[in-house]
């Protein structure tokens, strides 16, 4: 793997090691087993929005600005994300994220 990539899934296991939280007890939090943990959510490339949300509130991190919002002083990064209301209206609450436009079908 190149060491400049960084996968979600091995930043949701640095987080759960950092919050010192069991693997069991995050496992029931997101609502899986502990094995789909291991097998599933810490060796992945990439996860859906609403199991990310999901992580992110049980682990306290922000991990959609992390990864897909990343901002620098010299470039500035627009996502196009699919969402339902309830997942809108979280992003219209985080005052870190830019809203531009609904676009719907």
């Amino acid at each position: 793997m190149n060491p400049e990539v960084i996968y979600i899934g091995e930043a949701i296991k640095q987080k759960v090691s950092e919050r010192g939280m069991p693997v069991a007890e995050f496992a029931k939090a997101i609502h899986c087993a502990r094995h789909y943990v291991y097998s599933s959510i810490f060796p992945a490339r990439n996860i859906d929005i609403d199991r990310l949300l999901l992580i992110s509130n049980v682990l306290h991190y922000d991990f959609i600005a992390e990864f897909y919002l990343h901002q620098s002083s010299k470039k500035k990064y627009l996502v196009v994300l699919e969402v339902n209301e309830r997942q809108l209206q979280t992003f219209l609450s985080n005052p870190a994220l830019k809203f531009v436009s609904n676009v719907s079908e």
